[in-house]
């Protein structure tokens, strides 16, 4: 009777760890995409429950993926360039949008125009 007790015992904790595993796959996943020709510096992604900080961003380049709890189709995004300027969009507000809270979230920068100082962000959303 002990040696059935272990084996549920086993069974419940691998139960737990397939549920915990379960659990991982339902947050979003989010990156910064930069698809431009310049290095970005001291950026800073506003999300509604999180703040994203990267010293560089290289051209060309992804940040890694990292779990977040919500993210919406844009957000808070400034950034320096080489020359230290400082570009940056911030959202008013997301009345009567819907977040993303699973699959993977990607903000791309697409171009930068460093006469107006302005950029464009677009994003790219994946459901898993």
């Amino acid at each position: 009777m002990e040696k059935k007790d272990n084996v549920d015992n086993e069974e419940l904790k691998a139960d737990k760890k397939e549920a915990e595993i379960i659990e991982v796959r339902k947050d979003l996943k989010f990156s910064l995409n930069n698809s431009t020709n310049f290095d970005l510096k001291n950026v800073t992604i506003g999300l509604p429950d999180t703040v994203l900080t990267y010293e560089v961003v290289k051209k060309q380049s992804q940040t890694v993926w990292v779990n977040v709890p919500s993210a919406y189709h844009y957000g808070f995004v400034r950034f320096f360039d080489w020359k230290d300027r400082k570009y940056y969009i911030q959202p008013i507000d997301y009345v009567g949008e819907t977040s993303y809270k699973k699959g993977e979230m990607k903000f791309v920068i697409k171009s930068i125009d460093t006469l107006n100082q302005n950029f464009e962000l677009d994003f790219d959303y994946r459901h898993n």
